[in-house]
């Protein structure tokens, strides 16, 4: 459609609105005075973002009967005008861009909208819209053409019904289907299966769908490494601990014959691999086994019992029961997690990570090839038929654990597109029983808070901002005086600013996907950069917060994710989340315009902090959870573990300052401490009332006075079940 043929109405670019019938500009609501040629200029290049509009085509348009002096006089000026309403700059565009000599091209990214009440109808190019205008001869002249002229309409008429008629009737075909094979039915029962204080995770049914175990940590959700498994009969609501050694996070499997559950632990005293039987009793180890990330977890049964399949950092492994072997599952070209066996034992579904975004794929146990499926996340979870694939869309806002209004979704293994699951709002980690048409799932999750408290005495000066969605992973501005963070407020997780009181607080991000964070203020104040899957694959974005334009960070394809300033504010440092082996967990660095990365670092790692004097790197040297901090010599490349510093429980729970490092601490009493270069002494800074959430972030005021950190606020799931389900 031409910029002449029903334009859109309203059109935004980050924190800006213009409205292109009342000739209106606004910023945030806020109308921003813009009018005249340079109103039009701007209407001009937005009708046409990303395309070079040329002086020329400017003149014609707007100045068709100015000199050459007096237009490139008012052309500029006007230009100049639009910049200032923008606060956009000609030396450094975030929007409007001068190719010299040739023109102006509008570079942000333009969301269009037009009213559906103002659409016009749709009408013949060749009819008038008001009617037949003239008269006599000239009308009679034209009346034997009318036939003609509606022949193709009438024709084109009776097409779209016909269309119409058969989109219906596929559509209550798929939605019948739908009702047949995809279990939504009007028979469908949702009810609690757990009502538990604290939170319960990962269900797992007995082979007779009469029991389900699952994790508990006891209703002690402030307090760490405290979920074991649990036993509970369906109807009863008596519940049996089966475990006593408390860990992160834990997620069981119910073995076809019944006798043993199988487990995986991560945290706590013993992590690995583990079997107990159903009824209780001394644990047995099965692996050793390096996990992470508790929603990437799983442990799947094959139909005959005899094969375990499970995540490590590492890859997927096969053990097999018999002679606990280990083996690993090659999936080549991405990072795999949370496998599941299908019913018949033809396949291994799971979620493979690459470049390019999240997939639930499948691998034939016959002859090893791989099928994709569509982009997802897990936990999965297979029907009974081994037909179809409960899994979490990978496009819902937040991150899995989180209280969000999301719903499962079940895709075909032979095709078609995804289906949700309306009943399943806020689920994830689904399991369904293997008889008894029993499906549940976990509701609920944590929701973490920013607080502000004084170095100098400990005291808890407030909360940022209280409210009742997640906020989290804070970076106070170099003047002290607003706070960039993560929030879930607009329904999906993005990056926004605020004052330190909370108000004033502006979107920065709009990608409406599942991770979106970790924003960091450049040296001088001007750029927050920031990493999102918005693309579909971890890229780097840079935003002003005066225009709220994200921008993104070529990085020369390598996924990169956790970006840090160095010292000057000239390069960005980042982590790889390249899938190949040889890159993947690497620091690299880039020019703050974007380039082409140089690696850094010969250790996996994350949140790479530069030294004032720019010599040393310090960061996170491991894979994600329980690291040490190693220190990298710049000038002759030597890297060693910082002697006498603690390890640090996660990727971003710990700041450099010149003379040491704040650092969260975890345990029965948490704590924010900090560790002296010079003494390489430990000092309680401030006390934590709650626990504090993981990947919350920490951030340092610049006269170093206080802290902004983020602890759990709320922590709940219940399980749910699914009565009916097919």
């Amino acid at each position: 459609m031409s910029e002449s043929t029903h334009p859109a109405r309203v059109v935004r670019f980050g924190v800006f609105e213009v409205d292109l019938c009342t000739g209106e500009l606004r910023k945030q609501g806020v109308r921003v005075r813009l009018s005249g040629q340079p109103f039009q200029v701007l209407e001009t290049l937005l009708l046409r973002p990303g395309e070079l509009v040329t002086r020329e085509e400017l003149k014609q348009k707007l100045w068709p009967s100015e000199s050459f002096g007096d237009f490139e006089h008012g052309l500029n000026a006007a230009v100049n005008r639009v910049r200032e309403a923008l606060g956009d700059s000609s030396d450094n565009p975030r929007l409007v861009e001068t190719l010299p000599r040739r023109g102006y091209r509008f570079i942000a990214h333009v969301d269009q909208a037009e009213s559906e009440t103002e659409k016009p109808l749709p009408e013949p190019a060749s009819v008038p819209r008001d009617g037949p205008v003239s008269s006599g001869a000239e009308s009679v002249s034209r009346m034997p053409q009318a036939p003609g002229r509606w022949l193709p309409i009438a024709a084109f008429l009776m097409f779209l019904a016909i269309a119409a008629g058969v989109l219906l009737f596929v559509r209550l075909r798929v939605r019948q289907a739908h009702q047949g094979s995809f279990g939504v039915q009007q028979s469908l029962r949702v009810v609690p299966l757990t009502t538990l204080p604290g939170v319960e995770d990962r269900p797992s049914f007995s082979p007779d769908a009469s029991q389900v175990v699952f994790a508990w940590d006891g209703g002690s959700s402030q307090t760490p490494d405290a979920f074991d498994l649990y036993v509970k009969a369906i109807g009863s609501e008596k519940v049996d601990r089966l475990t006593h050694e408390g860990a992160a996070s834990i997620v069981p499997a119910w073995s076809p014959d019944g006798s043993t559950i199988a487990f995986a632990r991560q945290g706590g005293k013993k992590p690995g691999i583990f079997s107990v039987s159903a009824r209780g009793g001394a644990e047995r180890k099965l692996a050793d086994a390096t996990l992470d990330y508790p929603s990437l977890m799983s442990l799947s049964w094959s139909s005959d019992g005899r094969q375990l399949l499970y995540y490590t950092t590492d890859g997927l492994r096969l053990l097999t029961t018999d002679n606990d072997e280990v083996h690993p599952v090659d999936t080549p070209g991405c990072v795999a997690s949370t496998p599941a066996f299908s019913p018949d034992g033809k396949w291994i579904a799971f979620v493979c990570g690459t470049n390019d975004g999240s997939f639930v794929d499948l691998i034939s146990l016959k002859d090893r090839s791989i099928k994709h499926l569509v982009k997802g996340c897990g936990p999965l979870a297979w029907s009974v038929d081994s037909q179809r694939i409960i899994f979490r869309p990978l496009h819902l806002g937040s991150v899995p654990g989180t209280l969000a209004d999301t719903a499962l979704s079940e895709i075909n293994t032979n095709g078609g597109d995804p289906v949700d699951l309306a009943f399943a709002q806020g689920a994830y980690a689904p399991a369904i029983a293997r008889q008894g048409n029993r499906l549940a799932y976990v509701k609920g999750g944590e929701i973490g808070q920013i607080w502000r408290s004084d170095t100098r005495s400990g005291l808890t000066r407030s909360a940022f901002a209280p409210a009742t969605v997640e906020q989290f992973a804070p970076d106070i501005s170099p003047d002290g005086r607003r706070i960039a963070f993560e929030s879930d407020r607009s329904g999906s997780h993005e990056v926004w600013v605020a004052n330190l009181d909370g108000s004033d607080a502006i979107q920065l991000s709009n990608f409406h996907v599942q991770l979106t964070g970790t924003p960091r203020w450049s040296p001088d104040g001007r750029w927050i950069v920031f990493d999102s899957r918005g693309t579909g694959r971890a890229s780097l974005y840079l935003v002003d917060p005066a225009t709220a334009i994200p921008k993104q960070i070529s990085t020369s394809g390598l996924p990169a994710s956790v970006p840090r300033w160095s010292a000057d504010g000239k390069q960005i440092y980042f982590t790889s989340e390249s899938t190949d082996p040889a890159k993947r967990g690497l620091i690299y660095r880039v020019a703050a315009e974007g380039g082409i990365p140089e690696q850094v670092t010969q250790t996996r790692g994350y949140n790479a902090q530069q030294s004032k004097d720019g010599r040393f790197l310090y960061f996170f040297a491991g894979p994600s959870t329980n690291a040490e901090i190693h220190v990298l010599d710049l000038t002759t490349g030597r890297e060693q573990p910082l002697t006498g510093m603690p390890r640090i429980a996660y990727p971003t729970d710990w700041v450099l300052r010149p003379k040491g490092i704040f650092f969260v601490e975890y345990g029965p009493k948490p704590s924010i401490d900090f560790f002296d270069f010079s003494s390489q002494g430990i000092t309680r800074k401030i006390p934590l009332d709650r626990q504090p959430n993981a990947w919350g972030g920490l951030s340092l005021s610049p006269d170093e006075t206080w802290l902004a950190y983020s602890q759990i606020h709320q922590s709940s799931s219940d399980l749910m079940l699914v009565e009916g389900f097919r």
